[in-house]
This record gives C-alpha cells, sequence and structure tokens, in this order.
C-alpha cells in the first residue's frame, strides 16, 4: 500500500490539502497581480506576454481556489451527515 492510497481516507490529510489548494489558489493570484502592476518586469517581457502569462496564473489560481473550496465543504458535509 502506497501512502496516497493510506492518506486518501485521512481526515487530518484531506483538509490539509484543501487548506492548501485555498491558501496557493490566493498566491498565484496575488503574483499575477504583482506581475502586472510592476513595470520593470513588463518592461523586461512586454506587456502582451505579462498579461497573458498573468491571465493564465489568475485562471490556474481560481482553480486552485474552488478545489480547496469544495475540499472543504465536503468534509463539513460529511461531518454534518454523520450526526
Amino acid at each position: 500500500m502506497e501512502i496516497e492510497e493510506r492518506n486518501e481516507g485521512n481526515k487530518a490529510y484531506t483538509s490539509f490539502k484543501s487548506s492548501l489548494d485555498l491558501s496557493m489558489g490566493i498566491l498565484y493570484i496575488i503574483i499575477a497581480g504583482y506581475a502586472t502592476q510592476m513595470p520593470f518586469i513588463i518592461e523586461a517581457y512586454g506587456k502582451k506576454t505579462v498579461y497573458i502569462i498573468g491571465g493564465l496564473f489568475v485562471l490556474y489560481g481560481l482553480f486552485r481556489f474552488y478545489r480547496g473550496f469544495v475540499g472543504i465543504k465536503n468534509i463539513f458535509l460529511k461531518k454534518r451527515l454523520r450526526r
């Protein structure tokens, strides 16, 4: 049995993974905002390139945030159903 198989049913592992997804999603969005506001980054790579990569960062950050939100929601729903 591998570590991933053992950890799938572990509530602490699932909770940690979901909260990590939430925080990493926010971090990706912040990094994209920072990159689009810094003139030296835009000068080095070009406005179009920075906006395209920033947009991809925002999309991936939203995906990570959504995945974390759904994971935490499922944890609370399972807890409520057990009562």
